[in-house]
C-alpha cells in the first residue's frame, strides 16, 4: 500500500517527479540482488516532530545490532510488537523470520532557525554492505531548503508542500540542515555546494580536492563537519574552515587521541601546506625539514597518513618517525627543542654488549658514548668542569667539551666522539653488522 501511496503522491507532483521515483525505485532493487542491506527511508516534517517509516531489505542476519538515537520515541513495528529490544547489553533488532523489515517512529524537533538534527535515524551496527534512500515531505515549508549527509536525487517545491530524496552509501548517521532562505545549488563533479553566492576559486579546489560531498555555507553561525558533510557560516574565512575541516578528518582518522594541541597544528599544517600556528609545531616542523631528507620526510607523512583507525599518540609519532630515519627517537614523548636519534644497533665494545649505551645519530655524524665505551676499553675518566681527563697505562689525555673543533661533544647531559674521531685519538677499530656496531681497541 506504501508504494500505490508514493506513486500516486509522485503522480501528483508530475511526470519529472514519476521519472525520478521510477529511477529510484530501479537503483534500490539492484541494491538489494546484491546482498545489500538497503534501508528505504520515508520521512514526514510536521513542525513539531519528523514522522519516520523506516524499511530493510536483504537481512541475512538472524539479529542485528543497533543504534537508537537518544532523540528516537515512539517505536513500533508492523510485524512484532517489540521489534527493537536489549539483549546482552545491547540493542538488537531480530530478523530470523524475514529478510524485510519494517517500523515507524517519532523524532521531536526543536521550533528555530537553521533546524539541525544531527541523529534522527536508527542505524544499523553490521558488516554487511548498507544503501539508503530516504525521501522527506515537509508540509510546513513549501518554500525553503533541507540538505542531508547523502546525494540529492531530486527535490520538488509545491504550493503546500516540498520533497526532497536523497541516497547514502554505508550505514551512518545521516545529519539533516533546514533553512527557510534560498540557497543556490552547484554541482562540482563528486562535490555539491549549497550557498548563496558561488564561493572562491581556491576554496572550491580545497574541497573538491577533500573527501567532501556536501558543502553547505550558511548566514548562520551553524558549523560542523565530518569528512563527507560540512556546514559552515559564510562570515567563516576559509583558512580558517579549512584548518577546521582537516582536524575534523584527522580525528575521525585517530579516534579518541590524546596529544596536545600543537601536534594537531602540525599535522593541519602538512595536509594543508600551510605554516603552523604553535610555536612548538612551529619548531618541530623546522626539525623535520632540517634533519631528514626530503625523502625521510615524505616517509614520516606517509606513516601518518595512511595509518588510521587507533589512536594516536607520541610514542607512535616517534617510532614512524624513527622509521623514516633508521633509529630510534623519543622526539615527540619529551617534546625536545631538537630531533636526534640513536642506533636500533647493539653496540658491542671487545666482545662485551652494551644494550643501554646506544650511538647517537645527529647532523649525519654517529656518535659514540664516551664514557660507557672507555671504560670497557680500560681507560679511566674523569671529569671536572668543562675538562675531561682520561688515563691508561700511563698514558693521559684532556680534552675539553663543545668548544671549538672539540673532540668530545655533550648532548642531554652525556659526552660523544664522533666516529671518525674516534681511531686519530685512540687505538681503536670500529665496524658494523646489520645488528651490531663493534669498537675493539688495544
Amino acid at each position: 500500500m506504501w508504494k500505490v501511496a508514493f506513486i500516486s503522491t509522485l503522480l501528483f507532483l508530475g511526470i519529472s517527479a514519476g521519472a525520478l521515483y521510477y529511477q529510484w525505485d530501479e537503483y534500490r532493487t539492484e541494491a538489494t540482488k546484491q546482498s545489500v542491506l538497503q534501508h528505504d527511508v520515508e520521512a514526514t516534517f510536521s513542525g513539531k516532530e519528523m514522522e519516520v517509516t523506516h524499511r530493510i531489505r536483504g537481512a541475512v542476519a538472524r539479529t542485528y545490532e543497533v543504534i537508537v538515537p537518544n532523540e528516537v520515541k515512539h517505536i513500533s513495528c508492523s510485524e512484532q510488537k517489540a521489534c527493537v529490544k536489549r539483549q546482552n547489553g545491547k540493542t538488537i533488532v531480530d530478523a530470523s523470520h524475514t529478510d524485510e523489515l519494517s517500523f515507524t517512529y517519532r523524532v521531536p524537533v526543536a521550533q528555530k532557525e537553521p533546524l539541525f538534527m544531527k541523529e534522527w535515524l536508527i542505524r544499523f551496527h553490521t558488516a554487511q554492505p548498507q544503501q539508503m534512500t530516504i525521501s522527506l515531505t515537509d508540509t510546513v515549508h513549501p518554500k525553503g531548503i533541507w540538505i542531508a549527509d547523502g546525494k540529492l536525487v531530486g527535490y520538488v517545491h509545491k504550493p503546500s508542500f516540498s520533497l526532497f530524496m536523497w541516497e547514502k552509501e554505508g550505514g551512518k548517521a545521516v545529519p539533516l540542515y533546514f533553512q527557510a532562505q534560498p540557497l543556490q545549488i552547484s554541482l562540482h563533479d563528486r562535490l555539491s555546494v549549497y550557498a548563496a553566492k558561488p564561493i572562491d576559486h581556491s576554496a572550491l579546489s580545497f574541497w573538491q580536492q577533500s573527501d567532501v560531498k556536501t558543502l553547505v555555507i550558511t548566514p548562520f553561525s551553524l558549523q560542523y563537519m565530518t569528512p563527507t558533510f560540512v556546514i559552515i557560516p559564510d562570515r567563516v574565512s576559509f583558512s580558517t574552515a579549512q584548518r577546521a575541516y582537516v582536524r575534523s578528518q584527522l580525528e575521525e582518522r585517530f579516534p579518541n587521541s590524546s596529544v596536545p594541541d600543537w601536534v594537531w597544528d602540525l599535522l593541519i599544517a602538512y595536509m594543508t601546506k600551510t605554516e603552523p600556528v604553535t610555536q612548538q609545531a612551529k619548531r618541530t616542523f623546522e626539525q623535520l625539514q632540517k634533519t631528514l631528507t626530503k625523502e625521510e620526510q615524505q616517509t614520516f607523512w606517509t606513516f601518518v597518513t595512511t595509518h588510521k583507525h587507533e589512536p594516536l599518540t607520541m610514542k607512535k609519532l616517534d617510532e614512524w618517525l624513527g622509521n623514516a630515519y633508521g633509529g630510534h627517537t623519543t622526539f615527540f614523548q619529551d617534546e625536545k627543542p631538537y630531533m636526534t636519534f640513536t642506533e636500533r644497533k647493539i653496540l658491542v665494545v671487545n666482545d662485551v654488549q652494551l644494550p643501554n649505551a646506544r650511538v647517537l645519530l645527529k647532523d649525519g655524524q654517529q656518535l659514540f658514548p664516551f664514557i660507557p665505551v672507555m671504560r670497557t676499553l680500560g681507560y679511566t675518566v674523569n671529569r671536572s668542569g668543562e675538562a675531561i681527563f682520561i688515563e691508561k697505562d700511563g698514558e693521559r689525555w684532556r680534552f675539553f667539551i663543545n668548544g671549538t673543533n672539540a673532540v668530545i661533544q655533550q648532548w642531554d647531559g652525556s659526552l660523544y666522539i664522533e666516529r671518525t674521531e674516534f681511531p686519530k685519538w685512540f687505538s681503536v677499530y670500529v665496524s658494523e653488522t646489520d645488528k651490531n656496531i663493534y669498537v675493539v681497541g688495544q
